[in-house]
Protein backbone atom coordinates (compact mmCIF):
# COMPACT_ATOMS: atom_id res chain seq x y z
CA UNK A 1 0.00 0.00 0.00
CA UNK A 2 0.96 3.41 -0.71
CA UNK A 3 2.49 6.01 2.08
CA UNK A 4 0.78 9.31 1.50
CA UNK A 5 3.54 12.00 0.79
CA UNK A 6 3.61 15.04 2.70
CA UNK A 7 3.47 17.23 0.32
CA UNK A 8 0.35 15.46 -1.40
CA UNK A 9 -3.13 16.11 0.17
CA UNK A 10 -5.44 14.13 -1.74
CA UNK A 11 -4.29 10.31 -3.65
CA UNK A 12 -5.85 8.94 -6.47
CA UNK A 13 -8.61 7.41 -4.09
CA UNK A 14 -9.54 10.10 -2.37
CA UNK A 15 -12.51 11.97 -2.39
CA UNK A 16 -11.96 16.12 -2.50
CA UNK A 17 -14.70 18.35 -1.79
CA UNK A 18 -16.54 19.62 -4.51
CA UNK A 19 -14.94 23.03 -4.57
CA UNK A 20 -11.32 21.70 -4.65
CA UNK A 21 -12.37 19.09 -7.34
CA UNK A 22 -14.14 21.78 -9.53
CA UNK A 23 -11.57 24.34 -9.56
CA UNK A 24 -8.63 21.68 -9.81
CA UNK A 25 -10.26 20.57 -12.96
CA UNK A 26 -11.12 23.94 -14.19
CA UNK A 27 -7.02 24.15 -13.50
CA UNK A 28 -5.94 21.13 -16.14
CA UNK A 29 -8.59 22.45 -18.52
CA UNK A 30 -7.17 25.57 -18.50
CA UNK A 31 -3.24 24.53 -19.14
CA UNK A 32 -3.80 21.81 -21.49
CA UNK A 33 -5.86 24.33 -23.59
CA UNK A 34 -2.82 25.98 -24.62
CA UNK A 35 -1.80 23.39 -26.95
CA UNK A 36 -5.42 23.54 -28.91
CA UNK A 37 -2.77 25.40 -31.42
CA UNK A 38 -1.80 22.23 -33.20
CA UNK A 39 -5.11 21.25 -34.25
CA UNK A 40 -5.35 24.92 -35.55
CA UNK A 41 -1.85 24.70 -36.98
CA UNK A 42 -3.10 21.79 -39.07
CA UNK A 43 -6.10 23.40 -40.11
CA UNK A 44 -4.03 26.36 -41.38
CA UNK A 45 -1.46 24.11 -43.19
CA UNK A 46 -4.40 22.29 -45.00
CA UNK A 47 -6.03 25.93 -45.83
CA UNK A 48 -9.16 25.07 -43.92
CA UNK A 49 -11.78 27.62 -43.83
CA UNK A 50 -12.39 28.85 -40.21
CA UNK A 51 -15.54 26.71 -39.45
CA UNK A 52 -13.46 23.88 -40.01
CA UNK A 53 -10.92 24.92 -37.78
CA UNK A 54 -13.70 25.50 -35.14
CA UNK A 55 -14.84 21.79 -35.35
CA UNK A 56 -11.67 20.40 -35.23
CA UNK A 57 -10.98 22.66 -31.97
CA UNK A 58 -14.66 21.14 -30.84
CA UNK A 59 -13.79 17.46 -31.53
CA UNK A 60 -10.18 17.97 -29.93
CA UNK A 61 -11.89 19.07 -26.60
CA UNK A 62 -14.29 15.44 -26.96
CA UNK A 63 -11.39 13.88 -27.48
CA UNK A 64 -9.71 14.98 -24.25
CA UNK A 65 -12.35 14.38 -22.47
CA UNK A 66 -12.11 10.71 -23.64
CA UNK A 67 -8.42 10.22 -23.07
CA UNK A 68 -8.49 11.54 -19.87
CA UNK A 69 -11.64 9.27 -18.72
CA UNK A 70 -9.18 6.32 -19.89
CA UNK A 71 -6.56 6.99 -18.32
CA UNK A 72 -7.96 7.75 -14.98
CA UNK A 73 -9.82 4.00 -15.11
CA UNK A 74 -8.36 2.29 -11.78
CA UNK A 75 -9.26 -1.09 -13.05
CA UNK A 76 -9.79 -3.06 -16.03
CA UNK A 77 -7.29 -3.75 -18.51
CA UNK A 78 -6.89 -0.11 -20.50
CA UNK A 79 -6.19 2.63 -17.87
CA UNK A 80 -3.43 3.70 -15.24
CA UNK A 81 -5.83 5.42 -12.82
CA UNK A 82 -3.91 8.36 -12.28
CA UNK A 83 -4.87 12.15 -13.05
CA UNK A 84 -3.10 12.60 -15.79
CA UNK A 85 -4.60 14.66 -18.39
CA UNK A 86 -4.42 14.16 -22.31
CA UNK A 87 -3.35 16.88 -24.65
CA UNK A 88 -2.26 18.11 -27.91
CA UNK A 89 1.28 16.52 -28.12
CA UNK A 90 4.24 18.32 -30.78
CA UNK A 91 5.63 14.69 -31.29
CA UNK A 92 3.09 14.78 -33.79
CA UNK A 93 3.18 17.95 -35.24
CA UNK A 94 6.35 17.16 -37.90
CA UNK A 95 4.67 14.02 -40.02
CA UNK A 96 0.96 15.48 -39.31
CA UNK A 97 1.97 18.44 -41.76
CA UNK A 98 4.13 16.26 -44.11
CA UNK A 99 0.56 14.06 -44.77
CA UNK A 100 -1.53 17.48 -44.84
CA UNK A 101 0.84 18.64 -47.59
CA UNK A 102 0.45 14.88 -49.63
CA UNK A 103 -3.12 14.14 -48.43
CA UNK A 104 -4.87 16.59 -47.09
CA UNK A 105 -6.85 16.11 -43.28
CA UNK A 106 -7.72 12.65 -44.61
CA UNK A 107 -4.50 11.50 -44.82
CA UNK A 108 -3.19 12.77 -41.23
CA UNK A 109 -6.18 11.47 -39.99
CA UNK A 110 -5.63 7.69 -41.37
CA UNK A 111 -2.11 7.57 -39.87
CA UNK A 112 -2.38 8.96 -36.70
CA UNK A 113 -4.77 6.39 -36.43
CA UNK A 114 -2.42 4.05 -37.36
CA UNK A 115 0.35 5.62 -34.54
CA UNK A 116 -2.02 4.93 -31.77
CA UNK A 117 -2.70 1.59 -33.27
CA UNK A 118 0.81 1.27 -33.13
CA UNK A 119 1.07 2.82 -29.38
CA UNK A 120 -1.49 0.44 -27.94
CA UNK A 121 0.43 -2.50 -29.66
CA UNK A 122 3.80 -1.59 -27.87
CA UNK A 123 2.20 -0.83 -24.32
CA UNK A 124 1.40 -4.85 -24.10
CA UNK A 125 5.49 -5.35 -24.56
CA UNK A 126 6.15 -2.42 -21.65
CA UNK A 127 6.68 -5.32 -18.75
CA UNK A 128 9.25 -6.54 -19.95
CA UNK A 129 11.40 -3.80 -19.91
CA UNK A 130 11.68 -4.04 -15.82
CA UNK A 131 15.66 -4.68 -16.54
CA UNK A 132 15.94 -1.29 -18.61
CA UNK A 133 13.70 0.82 -16.90
CA UNK A 134 15.94 0.95 -13.36
CA UNK A 135 14.85 3.16 -11.02
CA UNK A 136 17.59 5.77 -11.40
CA UNK A 137 16.44 6.06 -15.17
CA UNK A 138 12.60 6.57 -13.65
CA UNK A 139 14.97 9.47 -11.84
CA UNK A 140 16.17 11.26 -14.96
CA UNK A 141 13.05 10.35 -16.78
CA UNK A 142 10.88 12.21 -13.86
CA UNK A 143 14.00 15.35 -13.86
CA UNK A 144 13.78 15.71 -17.78
CA UNK A 145 9.83 16.12 -17.67
CA UNK A 146 10.31 18.59 -14.67
CA UNK A 147 13.55 20.32 -17.06
CA UNK A 148 11.39 20.39 -20.35
CA UNK A 149 8.46 22.33 -18.63
CA UNK A 150 10.63 24.90 -17.20
CA UNK A 151 12.43 25.62 -20.61
CA UNK A 152 9.50 25.76 -22.69
CA UNK A 153 8.38 27.72 -20.08
CA UNK A 154 11.36 30.18 -20.27
CA UNK A 155 10.88 30.19 -23.87
CA UNK A 156 7.10 31.36 -23.65
CA UNK A 157 8.59 34.28 -21.25
CA UNK A 158 11.94 34.86 -23.49
CA UNK A 159 11.50 34.35 -27.47
CA UNK A 160 7.30 33.98 -27.60
CA UNK A 161 6.99 32.93 -31.35
CA UNK A 162 5.71 35.87 -33.34
CA UNK A 163 7.17 38.79 -30.68
CA UNK A 164 9.60 40.85 -32.35
CA UNK A 165 10.14 42.77 -29.54
CA UNK A 166 9.25 42.00 -25.62
CA UNK A 167 7.61 44.90 -24.29
CA UNK A 168 6.64 46.04 -20.67
CA UNK A 169 3.14 44.21 -21.01
CA UNK A 170 4.80 40.93 -21.21
CA UNK A 171 6.71 41.09 -18.33
CA UNK A 172 4.05 42.30 -16.30
CA UNK A 173 1.56 40.07 -17.27
CA UNK A 174 4.24 37.19 -16.69
CA UNK A 175 5.28 38.40 -13.25
CA UNK A 176 1.03 39.24 -11.91
CA UNK A 177 0.47 35.43 -13.24
CA UNK A 178 3.55 34.04 -11.35
CA UNK A 179 3.72 35.89 -8.12
CA UNK A 180 -0.34 35.27 -7.60
CA UNK A 181 0.66 31.30 -8.07
CA UNK A 182 3.55 31.15 -5.59
CA UNK A 183 1.69 33.28 -3.23
CA UNK A 184 -1.77 30.89 -3.54
CA UNK A 185 0.61 28.22 -3.05
CA UNK A 186 2.71 28.98 -0.30
CA UNK A 187 0.52 31.63 1.75
CA UNK A 188 -2.43 29.58 1.38
CA UNK A 189 -4.47 26.67 2.79
CA UNK A 190 -8.27 26.27 1.87
CA UNK A 191 -9.78 26.15 -1.79
CA UNK A 192 -7.26 29.31 -2.61
CA UNK A 193 -4.07 27.24 -1.92
CA UNK A 194 -5.58 24.42 -3.97
CA UNK A 195 -6.51 26.15 -6.71
CA UNK A 196 -2.95 28.30 -7.08
CA UNK A 197 -2.50 28.10 -10.70
CA UNK A 198 -5.95 28.59 -12.08
CA UNK A 199 -5.98 31.70 -10.15
CA UNK A 200 -2.73 32.88 -11.27
CA UNK A 201 -3.63 32.17 -14.83
CA UNK A 202 -6.90 34.06 -14.09
CA UNK A 203 -4.98 36.66 -12.81
CA UNK A 204 -2.34 37.23 -15.74
CA UNK A 205 -5.35 36.83 -18.41
CA UNK A 206 -7.24 39.89 -16.82
CA UNK A 207 -4.38 42.11 -16.28
CA UNK A 208 -3.40 41.02 -20.73
CA UNK A 209 -6.70 42.10 -22.06
CA UNK A 210 -6.21 45.29 -19.15
CA UNK A 211 -2.58 46.16 -20.98
CA UNK A 212 -3.74 45.51 -24.50
CA UNK A 213 -1.37 42.11 -24.83
CA UNK A 214 -4.50 39.74 -26.74
CA UNK A 215 -5.22 41.54 -30.35
CA UNK A 216 -8.12 43.33 -30.05
CA UNK A 217 -8.83 41.61 -33.58
CA UNK A 218 -8.45 37.84 -32.27
CA UNK A 219 -10.73 39.12 -29.39
CA UNK A 220 -13.46 40.46 -31.57
CA UNK A 221 -13.25 37.78 -33.96
CA UNK A 222 -14.25 35.45 -30.71
CA UNK A 223 -17.62 37.87 -30.16
CA UNK A 224 -18.67 36.30 -33.56
CA UNK A 225 -18.37 32.96 -32.51
CA UNK A 226 -21.63 31.13 -31.77
CA UNK A 227 -22.23 30.99 -27.62
CA UNK A 228 -23.43 27.13 -28.64
CA UNK A 229 -23.17 25.01 -31.88
CA UNK A 230 -22.70 21.29 -32.50
CA UNK A 231 -19.30 20.77 -34.45
CA UNK A 232 -19.27 19.40 -37.76
CA UNK A 233 -18.32 16.29 -38.73
CA UNK A 234 -17.39 17.97 -42.53
CA UNK A 235 -14.18 17.59 -41.89
CA UNK A 236 -13.61 14.04 -41.49
CA UNK A 237 -11.76 11.37 -43.75
CA UNK A 238 -9.52 8.83 -43.66
CA UNK A 239 -7.13 7.60 -46.50
CA UNK A 240 -3.61 5.95 -45.83
CA UNK A 241 -0.11 6.28 -47.53
CA UNK A 242 2.61 3.55 -47.13
CA UNK A 243 5.29 6.27 -47.50
CA UNK A 244 4.58 7.99 -44.29
CA UNK A 245 5.05 4.56 -42.02
CA UNK A 246 8.15 5.40 -41.32
CA UNK A 247 7.87 8.57 -39.45
CA UNK A 248 4.36 8.00 -38.15
CA UNK A 249 5.89 4.74 -36.57
CA UNK A 250 8.55 6.33 -34.85
CA UNK A 251 6.02 9.36 -33.42
CA UNK A 252 4.40 6.37 -32.00
CA UNK A 253 7.56 4.83 -30.26
CA UNK A 254 7.91 8.89 -28.96
CA UNK A 255 4.57 9.03 -28.01
CA UNK A 256 5.13 5.69 -25.95
CA UNK A 257 8.21 7.02 -24.10
CA UNK A 258 6.95 10.18 -23.23
CA UNK A 259 3.59 8.14 -22.25
CA UNK A 260 5.61 6.12 -20.03
CA UNK A 261 7.62 8.49 -18.80
CA UNK A 262 4.90 11.08 -17.30
CA UNK A 263 3.11 7.59 -15.91
CA UNK A 264 6.42 6.76 -14.34
CA UNK A 265 6.26 10.57 -12.58
CA UNK A 266 3.12 10.43 -11.98
CA UNK A 267 3.45 7.44 -9.80
CA UNK A 268 6.41 8.55 -8.14
CA UNK A 269 4.01 11.37 -6.99
CA UNK A 270 1.58 8.95 -5.02
CA UNK A 271 4.11 7.06 -2.91
CA UNK A 272 6.66 8.58 -0.17
CA UNK A 273 8.26 5.09 -0.03
CA UNK A 274 8.38 4.72 -3.80
CA UNK A 275 11.10 2.84 -4.70
CA UNK A 276 10.55 1.17 -8.48
CA UNK A 277 8.46 1.83 -11.72
CA UNK A 278 4.87 -0.30 -11.15
CA UNK A 279 4.83 -1.53 -15.25
CA UNK A 280 1.60 -2.91 -14.88
CA UNK A 281 -0.75 0.05 -14.49
CA UNK A 282 2.10 2.11 -16.55
CA UNK A 283 1.28 -0.40 -19.48
CA UNK A 284 -2.68 -0.10 -19.11
CA UNK A 285 -1.86 3.87 -19.19
CA UNK A 286 0.28 3.51 -22.60
CA UNK A 287 -2.51 1.45 -23.66
CA UNK A 288 -5.33 4.17 -22.89
CA UNK A 289 -2.68 6.73 -24.48
CA UNK A 290 -2.84 4.75 -27.67
CA UNK A 291 -6.61 4.60 -28.20
CA UNK A 292 -6.81 7.85 -27.61
CA UNK A 293 -4.71 8.74 -30.38
CA UNK A 294 -6.83 6.16 -32.25
CA UNK A 295 -10.40 7.96 -32.00
CA UNK A 296 -8.15 11.06 -32.11
CA UNK A 297 -7.51 9.69 -35.86
CA UNK A 298 -10.73 8.74 -36.21
CA UNK A 299 -12.61 12.13 -35.59
CA UNK A 300 -9.57 14.27 -37.94
CA UNK A 301 -8.19 16.21 -35.34
CA UNK A 302 -4.40 15.85 -34.15
CA UNK A 303 -2.12 13.42 -32.33
CA UNK A 304 -2.36 13.33 -28.07
CA UNK A 305 -0.33 12.10 -24.96
CA UNK A 306 -0.44 12.66 -21.32
CA UNK A 307 0.23 16.50 -20.56
CA UNK A 308 3.66 16.81 -19.14
CA UNK A 309 2.12 20.40 -17.93
CA UNK A 310 -0.88 18.54 -16.05
CA UNK A 311 1.80 16.09 -14.12
CA UNK A 312 3.54 19.65 -12.72
CA UNK A 313 0.30 20.56 -11.61
CA UNK A 314 -0.26 17.77 -9.58
CA UNK A 315 2.55 17.98 -7.81
CA UNK A 316 2.46 21.47 -7.43
CA UNK A 317 -1.24 21.27 -5.81
CA UNK A 318 -1.01 17.79 -3.99
CA UNK A 319 -4.25 16.84 -5.48
CA UNK A 320 -3.96 13.76 -7.63
CA UNK A 321 -7.80 12.16 -7.10
CA UNK A 322 -9.47 10.58 -9.85
CA UNK A 323 -12.49 12.51 -9.09
CA UNK A 324 -10.70 15.82 -10.71
CA UNK A 325 -10.28 13.40 -13.93
CA UNK A 326 -13.25 12.94 -14.52
CA UNK A 327 -14.30 16.60 -13.45
CA UNK A 328 -12.05 17.65 -16.10
CA UNK A 329 -13.61 15.16 -19.01
CA UNK A 330 -17.23 16.58 -18.04
CA UNK A 331 -15.60 20.46 -18.79
CA UNK A 332 -13.75 19.50 -21.66
CA UNK A 333 -17.00 17.65 -22.94
CA UNK A 334 -18.86 20.31 -22.15
CA UNK A 335 -16.37 23.21 -23.37
CA UNK A 336 -16.28 21.31 -27.13
CA UNK A 337 -20.47 22.75 -27.77
CA UNK A 338 -19.31 25.96 -26.44
CA UNK A 339 -16.68 27.36 -29.58
CA UNK A 340 -16.31 30.96 -28.30
CA UNK A 341 -14.64 29.75 -24.81
CA UNK A 342 -12.89 27.27 -26.56
CA UNK A 343 -11.18 30.07 -29.08
CA UNK A 344 -10.52 32.14 -25.43
CA UNK A 345 -8.74 29.31 -24.49
CA UNK A 346 -6.48 28.48 -27.30
CA UNK A 347 -5.29 32.42 -27.62
CA UNK A 348 -3.87 32.41 -23.57
CA UNK A 349 -0.69 34.92 -23.52
CA UNK A 350 2.59 33.48 -24.09
CA UNK A 351 3.39 35.43 -20.39
CA UNK A 352 0.61 33.28 -18.84
CA UNK A 353 1.20 30.07 -20.21
CA UNK A 354 5.62 30.86 -19.52
CA UNK A 355 4.59 31.50 -16.01
CA UNK A 356 2.14 28.52 -15.43
CA UNK A 357 5.16 26.39 -16.75
CA UNK A 358 7.98 27.44 -14.96
CA UNK A 359 5.86 27.30 -11.58
CA UNK A 360 4.57 23.53 -12.34
CA UNK A 361 8.18 22.47 -13.21
CA UNK A 362 9.59 23.17 -9.81
CA UNK A 363 7.72 20.06 -7.69
CA UNK A 364 8.98 17.66 -10.79
CA UNK A 365 12.42 18.82 -10.91
CA UNK A 366 12.93 18.18 -6.86
CA UNK A 367 10.96 14.37 -7.38
CA UNK A 368 13.06 13.73 -10.10
CA UNK A 369 16.73 14.62 -8.21
CA UNK A 370 15.63 13.08 -4.75
CA UNK A 371 14.78 9.75 -6.97
CA UNK A 372 18.32 9.52 -8.71
CA UNK A 373 20.12 10.92 -5.22
CA UNK A 374 18.45 7.87 -3.57
CA UNK A 375 21.06 5.00 -5.57
CA UNK A 376 24.38 4.53 -5.59
CA UNK A 377 26.23 4.99 -8.95
CA UNK A 378 29.23 3.05 -10.42
CA UNK A 379 30.98 4.51 -13.31
CA UNK A 380 28.21 2.62 -15.82
CA UNK A 381 25.57 3.92 -13.90
CA UNK A 382 27.04 7.58 -13.45
CA UNK A 383 27.77 7.86 -17.12
CA UNK A 384 24.32 6.42 -18.15
CA UNK A 385 22.30 8.75 -15.76
CA UNK A 386 24.66 11.71 -16.71
CA UNK A 387 24.40 11.15 -20.52
CA UNK A 388 21.33 10.71 -20.68
CA UNK A 389 20.44 14.04 -18.39
CA UNK A 390 23.04 16.00 -21.04
CA UNK A 391 21.64 14.49 -23.85
CA UNK A 392 18.00 16.18 -22.68
CA UNK A 393 19.55 19.59 -22.45
CA UNK A 394 21.51 19.04 -25.64
CA UNK A 395 18.06 19.40 -27.23
CA UNK A 396 17.27 21.93 -25.08
CA UNK A 397 20.13 24.35 -25.48
CA UNK A 398 21.13 23.56 -29.42
CA UNK A 399 17.16 22.86 -31.02
CA UNK A 400 18.41 24.31 -34.60
CA UNK A 401 20.97 21.60 -34.50
CA UNK A 402 17.98 18.43 -33.98
CA UNK A 403 15.27 20.25 -35.60
CA UNK A 404 17.74 20.18 -39.22
CA UNK A 405 17.56 16.02 -38.66
CA UNK A 406 15.51 14.22 -41.29
CA UNK A 407 11.89 14.70 -40.93
CA UNK A 408 11.38 10.87 -40.34
CA UNK A 409 13.52 11.06 -36.68
CA UNK A 410 12.36 14.15 -35.78
CA UNK A 411 9.98 13.13 -33.49
CA UNK A 412 12.41 11.53 -31.37
CA UNK A 413 15.08 14.07 -31.59
CA UNK A 414 13.40 17.40 -31.34
CA UNK A 415 11.89 16.26 -27.63
CA UNK A 416 14.09 16.02 -24.68
CA UNK A 417 12.35 14.04 -22.67
CA UNK A 418 12.00 11.42 -25.79
CA UNK A 419 15.77 12.02 -26.88
CA UNK A 420 17.12 11.69 -23.24
CA UNK A 421 14.47 8.69 -21.89
CA UNK A 422 16.27 6.94 -25.35
CA UNK A 423 19.55 7.70 -24.86
CA UNK A 424 19.34 6.10 -20.91
CA UNK A 425 17.46 3.39 -22.38
CA UNK A 426 19.72 2.44 -24.69
CA UNK A 427 22.97 2.80 -22.40
CA UNK A 428 21.71 0.94 -19.82
CA UNK A 429 21.29 -1.78 -22.02
CA UNK A 430 24.74 -1.79 -23.14
CA UNK A 431 26.30 -1.22 -19.41
CA UNK A 432 24.66 -4.25 -18.46
CA UNK A 433 26.97 -6.53 -20.89
CA UNK A 434 29.12 -8.09 -18.39
CA UNK A 435 27.73 -7.53 -15.13
CA UNK A 436 27.46 -10.00 -12.20
CA UNK A 437 24.55 -9.91 -10.03
CA UNK A 438 26.53 -12.50 -7.78
CA UNK A 439 30.04 -11.72 -6.73
CA UNK A 440 32.31 -13.49 -3.79
CA UNK A 441 35.24 -12.45 -1.47
CA UNK A 442 37.73 -14.82 0.48
CA UNK A 443 37.94 -13.02 4.06
CA UNK A 444 41.06 -14.32 6.29
CA UNK A 445 39.57 -14.00 10.00
CA UNK A 446 43.12 -13.59 11.62
CA UNK A 447 43.44 -10.28 9.91
CA UNK A 448 39.79 -9.64 9.58
CA UNK A 449 39.49 -5.92 7.32
CA UNK A 450 36.45 -4.88 8.38
CA UNK A 451 36.70 -1.31 6.01
CA UNK A 452 37.69 -3.81 3.57
CA UNK A 453 34.37 -5.63 3.61
CA UNK A 454 32.03 -2.19 3.87
CA UNK A 455 34.02 -1.33 0.66
CA UNK A 456 33.05 -4.38 -1.09
CA UNK A 457 29.44 -4.08 -0.94
CA UNK A 458 29.28 -0.48 -1.65
CA UNK A 459 31.02 -1.35 -4.95
CA UNK A 460 28.96 -3.72 -5.37
CA UNK A 461 25.97 -2.24 -4.79
CA UNK A 462 27.29 0.82 -6.69
CA UNK A 463 27.64 -1.35 -10.23
CA UNK A 464 24.11 -2.56 -9.30
CA UNK A 465 22.03 0.76 -7.96
CA UNK A 466 21.43 -0.38 -5.26
CA UNK A 467 19.36 2.22 -2.62
CA UNK A 468 21.75 3.73 -0.03
CA UNK A 469 19.58 3.25 2.63
CA UNK A 470 19.55 -0.28 2.55
CA UNK A 471 23.32 -0.89 1.32
CA UNK A 472 24.24 1.24 4.65
CA UNK A 473 22.03 -1.09 6.70
CA UNK A 474 23.60 -4.03 4.64
CA UNK A 475 27.50 -2.56 5.85
CA UNK A 476 26.73 -2.52 9.13
CA UNK A 477 25.21 -6.00 9.69
CA UNK A 478 28.25 -7.63 7.66
CA UNK A 479 31.16 -5.86 9.40
CA UNK A 480 29.28 -6.90 12.53
CA UNK A 481 28.66 -10.26 11.73
CA UNK A 482 31.94 -11.09 10.27
CA UNK A 483 33.40 -9.71 13.41
CA UNK A 484 31.51 -11.65 15.50
CA UNK A 485 32.51 -14.91 13.85
CA UNK A 486 36.29 -14.28 13.58
CA UNK A 487 36.07 -13.73 17.32
CA UNK A 488 33.75 -16.20 18.46
CA UNK A 489 33.42 -18.98 16.81
CA UNK A 490 36.67 -20.20 16.29
CA UNK A 491 36.54 -20.31 12.63
CA UNK A 492 38.82 -22.72 10.56
CA UNK A 493 40.44 -21.54 7.60
CA UNK A 494 39.12 -18.85 5.63
CA UNK A 495 35.49 -17.08 5.55
CA UNK A 496 33.62 -16.61 2.22
CA UNK A 497 31.68 -13.91 1.40
CA UNK A 498 28.86 -13.86 -1.10
CA UNK A 499 26.34 -10.82 -2.50
CA UNK A 500 23.62 -11.18 -4.72
CA UNK A 501 20.97 -8.72 -6.55
CA UNK A 502 18.13 -8.76 -8.37
CA UNK A 503 16.51 -5.36 -7.60
CA UNK A 504 14.25 -6.41 -5.06
CA UNK A 505 16.25 -8.28 -3.04
CA UNK A 506 19.26 -8.23 -1.48
CA UNK A 507 21.46 -11.46 -0.09
CA UNK A 508 24.76 -11.87 1.68
CA UNK A 509 26.20 -14.48 3.08
CA UNK A 510 28.77 -15.80 5.14
CA UNK A 511 30.46 -19.57 4.94
CA UNK A 512 32.57 -20.77 7.17
CA UNK A 513 33.79 -23.81 9.13
CA UNK A 514 33.93 -23.66 12.93
CA UNK A 515 30.95 -23.47 15.93
CA UNK A 516 27.39 -22.46 14.94
CA UNK A 517 26.31 -18.62 14.98
CA UNK A 518 23.18 -18.62 16.83
CA UNK A 519 20.54 -16.05 15.59
CA UNK A 520 18.46 -14.71 18.68
CA UNK A 521 14.76 -13.54 17.90
CA UNK A 522 14.71 -11.61 21.18
CA UNK A 523 17.13 -9.56 23.20
CA UNK A 524 19.56 -11.46 25.59
CA UNK A 525 19.39 -10.40 29.40
CA UNK A 526 22.40 -8.84 30.97
CA UNK A 527 23.15 -12.32 32.47
CA UNK A 528 22.96 -14.17 29.50
CA UNK A 529 25.10 -11.14 27.56
CA UNK A 530 28.01 -12.07 30.95
CA UNK A 531 27.96 -15.76 29.58
CA UNK A 532 31.19 -16.85 27.58
CA UNK A 533 29.19 -16.84 24.23
CA UNK A 534 27.05 -13.50 25.49
CA UNK A 535 28.90 -11.64 22.91
CA UNK A 536 27.83 -13.74 20.17
CA UNK A 537 24.03 -14.06 21.37
CA UNK A 538 24.33 -9.80 21.71
CA UNK A 539 25.52 -9.56 18.46
CA UNK A 540 23.06 -12.30 17.06
CA UNK A 541 19.95 -10.27 17.96
CA UNK A 542 21.71 -6.76 17.12
CA UNK A 543 22.00 -7.97 13.11
CA UNK A 544 18.41 -8.85 12.92
CA UNK A 545 17.54 -5.22 13.54
CA UNK A 546 19.95 -4.59 10.48
CA UNK A 547 19.00 -7.50 8.13
CA UNK A 548 15.31 -7.72 7.25
CA UNK A 549 15.94 -11.88 7.86
CA UNK A 550 18.66 -13.58 9.22
CA UNK A 551 19.22 -17.61 9.01
CA UNK A 552 21.66 -20.41 9.67
CA UNK A 553 22.43 -23.61 7.66
CA UNK A 554 24.47 -25.84 6.63
CA UNK A 555 26.21 -26.86 3.71
CA UNK A 556 29.33 -28.83 2.44
CA UNK A 557 30.00 -29.40 6.44
CA UNK A 558 30.53 -25.23 6.42
CA UNK A 559 27.82 -22.94 8.22
CA UNK A 560 26.17 -20.49 6.51
CA UNK A 561 24.62 -17.26 7.35
CA UNK A 562 22.71 -15.62 5.16
CA UNK A 563 21.28 -12.18 5.30
CA UNK A 564 18.12 -10.94 3.39
CA UNK A 565 17.68 -7.35 2.60
CA UNK A 566 14.03 -6.31 0.61
CA UNK A 567 14.93 -3.92 -1.39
Amino acid sequence: MATKPVNMRYLADDVPPIAVTLLNALQYVAVTSSFLVFPLIIARAANAPNTVADSMLSWSMLVLAIGTTLQALPKGPIGSGYLAPSVMTAVYVGPSLEAVHIGGLALMSGMTMFGGVLEAAVSKSLNRLRSVLPPELAGVVIFLVGMSNGVLGLRYLLQPEGAAQLGPPHWIVAAVTLVVMVAANVWSRGVLGLSCALVGMVAGYIVAIAVGLLPAGELAEITSLAPLALPSTDHMGWSFDATLMVPFTIAAVANTLKAAALLTASQRLLDADWKRPDLAPISRGVLADGITTMISGAFSVFGVNISATSVGLTAATGVASRRVAYATSAIFAVLAFMPMVTRVLALMPAPVVGATLLFTSCAILKNGIETIAARLYDTRKTLAVGLAILAGLAVEAFPGVFSAVPSSIHPVVASSLVFGTLVGFVLNFCFQIGQRKRVTLTVDPLSLDTEALRRFIEERASQWGARRDVVVRAEFAVQDLADTLAHTCRIRGSMTLGASFDEFNLDIELCYAGEKFEVAQTRPSLEEIAEEDGARRLSGFLITRYADKVTTSQRDGAWVVRLHFDH
